[in-house]
């Protein structure tokens, strides 16, 4: 180390090293030094013992004037200075003299803040968490995000918002969950041992994500099971001709399924038990496709191609985030150059307050017409109930079980599936396809006898 008379002159004209770093001390005041690496940054030590051990501590960097002049202490703060450095370095050597050591107790001054940063931290209320957990974790991994949202804004929130994260107990939990799955004969209300168990993941995960995130030390929902158990695999599917003529029937455009009510009966539930054109088309679409409603009700015209008879899903859109290819029989290629003709905007299903519907678009008519139809004896099903039916018809066409689960974009998760084989089986899925559509075919054509009579007056 070289000893010179620095100026705020000679630090400015200092040139990088070519190697290591280089050091400069003051002449004119004891234990100060300048370090100039070889990126041209400069930085102010003090150079002391203690212990019989040579010490440096860095204490700042060397700020510039702003306006470069050399001597107007008024253009720059004075932190960065060489006189504010001098005067650091006489603090210091007094603490030093005094016994003191100023790296040690830097170190520990940064732990103090460190451990007071960490508890504040943990002083977070679960309100808190809950919008760190829907921000960085949630909408960024999960597609389904808006149900995390909906369940934390309508079930946690209202009873825990306000309290801290690590006063959450394990019993807590227990009592958010376990009056779902078990409900309240006395108050009319039915045990819900599904919601129950999603509510759980829910809560699981958010506190799996204040553990990652050192918020809490110990996980309220260890080794905890939904107190409902694990629910039944659901089954239905339409495999019966005559529940397939009813599905088709109720879709029909023009027919009283599909019209709007008239004026002088326009209510809601008047309204919601039947179908609008679009919610008819894209049911049907469902059914022709074995894609998802969100994935049909979505739909943008962009990843349509007609005239190849195509729909390329993008990953963004797709539950495996995997692009996938779907094969478009005529009778679905019918369907979207009808709407085409009928629709304007850049989506094929597009909705009153929004560019496109929603799965509720479909699932809320779908539910109240089952209720009517419930009463010539026909099941109630759901929107997924029709993807099923499409793998059922299928697996009926014998449909291999590995072309099956490509029409229905199920993911392949050996290492040749995920890694190694990109082939969109374009061909296998349409003839998969086309095997199911000649099997609906011949169960809408069978005899009229065994159609269900949808007359005005059933509901």
């Amino acid at each position: 180390m070289a000893r010179v008379k620095l100026t705020e002159r000679y630090i400015a004209s200092m040139p990088p090293p070519s190697g290591h770093d280089r050091i400069d001390r003051d002449a004119d005041t004891r234990g100060l030094a300048v370090r100039i690496t070889k990126n041209g940054n400069k930085m102010f030590l003090f150079c002391y013992s203690y212990d019989g051990t040579e010490r440096r501590l860095p204490i700042g960097d060397w700020a510039p004037r702003v306006s470069g002049r050399l001597g107007d202490e008024g253009t720059r703060k004075a932190e960065g200075s060489l006189e504010w450095a001098r005067q650091e370095v006489a603090r210091l050597r007094v603490k030093v003299q005094a016994g003191t050591n100023p790296d040690e107790e830097r170190r520990q001054a940064r732990a103090e803040r460190e451990a007071a940063r960490e508890q504040s931290a943990r002083e977070i209320t679960v309100a808190t968490l809950a919008g760190r957990y829907l921000t960085e974790w949630a909408k960024p991994r999960k597609r389904s995000w808006g149900e995390d949202e909906r369940r934390i804004n309508a079930y946690v929130l209202p009873v825990w918002g306000t309290r801290k994260v690590k006063d959450i107990t394990r019993a807590d939990v227990d009592a958010l969950v376990s009056p779902v799955a078990t409900g309240d004969e006395s108050k009319g209300i039915k045990p819900r041992p599904a919601e129950a168990g999603h509510r759980l993941a829910l809560v699981r995960k958010m506190f799996s994500f204040a553990l990652d995130k050192g918020i809490i030390d110990m996980h309220p929902c260890l080794r905890m099971k939904s107190p409902g158990g694990k629910p039944n695999a659901r089954t239905r599917a339409l495999t019966t001709a005559r529940e397939l003529r009813v599905l088709w029937r109720i879709t029909e455009p023009g027919s009283i399924w599909t019209k709007e009510p008239a004026k002088r009966r326009t209510t809601n539930r008047a309204r919601d038990s039947r179908f609008t054109q679009g919610e008819g088309d894209a049911l049907r679409l469902v059914l022709l496709t074995g894609a998802r409603a969100s994935e049909v009700t979505e739909l943008p015209w962009a990843e349509l191609d007609l005239d190849a008879e195509t729909w390329v899903l993008p990953a963004s859109r797709s539950k495996n985030k995997r692009s996938h290819l779907v094969p478009l029989l005529p009778e679905a290629v019918a369907i979207l150059r009808r709407r085409r003709d009928e629709v304007e905007g850049d989506y094929v299903f597009p909705a009153a307050r929004r560019a496109y519907m929603v799965d509720e678009n479909l699932s809320r008519p779908l539910k109240l017409a089952c209720a009517r139809l419930a009463r010539v004896g026909l099941a109630s099903f759901t929107t997924h109930d029709l993807r099923r039916t499409v793998e059922t018809g299928m697996a009926a066409a014998k449909v291999p079980k590995e072309y099956r689960d490509r029409v229905l974009n199920h993911i392949d998760a050996s290492v040749g599936g995920v890694h190694y084989n990109m082939h969109d089986y374009e061909d296998e899925k349409r003839e998969a396809l086309e095997k199911w559509a000649r099997r609906l075919e011949g169960m809408l054509k069978g005899p009229a006898s065994n159609v269900v009579p949808l007359r005005r007056g059933v509901g």
